[in-house]
């Protein structure tokens, strides 16, 4: 059987087939990226890309429903305001509790 040499330039296209995806993964993590995300991203296969392109609002006139609008607007406004003075009322608790541990330990 006879030998077959490999050129430099088949060489070359060799270990830049091996080398460019594993420096791309590399970098990627490096960067504090998903490598196998960014090229479905960039492929198209995406899946939250893909049910948001499946699905589209129906189209609604200016007038038809803007009270609707503006009540829920404004109810999901005040839940989130709710939402966020219990959420500060439980981060000064919070707080409290370990001034109170940080206080006993140095006693």
């Amino acid at each position: 059987m006879p030998k077959t040499k490999l050129t430099p330039f088949s060489r070359l296209l060799l270990f830049l087939l091996i080398f460019v995806p594993i420096a791309y993964v590399g970098a990627s993590y490096y960067n504090g990226e998903d490598p196998v995300a960014n090229i479905k991203k960039v492929l198209g296969m995406d899946q939250s890309n893909a049910a948001a392109t499946e699905y589209t609002a129906p189209a609604t006139t200016p007038n038809s429903g803007s009270s609707e609008t503006g009540t829920t607007t404004f109810e999901s406004v005040q839940k989130l305001r709710e939402e966020n003075t219990r959420l500060l009322r439980d981060l000064a608790v919070a707080r409290e509790e370990l001034a109170r541990c940080q206080a006993k330990n140095v006693e």
